[in-house]
């Protein structure tokens, strides 16, 4: 029983790992799109797009965190059991 658990903390944490490393490359850093919606030619202007755009970004690079971050948990857990 316990072995299974190991063999699925395993698994989970190369799961997360993995996912939030996916997460991270394709909405971490740096931002590819400005989260306040500023468009850099016109200065004034403001896009409401690029503010929906930049919220998913950034919510999509928090949860690649938290993803690395479980990972790491669950291999500092595998360690102390």
């Amino acid at each position: 029983m316990i072995d299974k658990l190991f063999l699925n903390i395993d698994f989970w944490s190369a799961v997360f790992g993995f996912t939030g490393s996916i997460l991270l490359f394709f909405f971490g850093l740096p931002p590819k799109i400005d989260p306040e919606g500023h468009i850099h030619l016109i200065l004034e202007q403001i896009d409401k797009k690029e503010i929906k755009k930049g919220r998913i970004y950034k919510k999509f690079g928090y949860i690649g965190l938290l993803f690395i971050a479980l990972s790491f948990a669950l291999q500092v857990i595998k360690l102390i059991v």
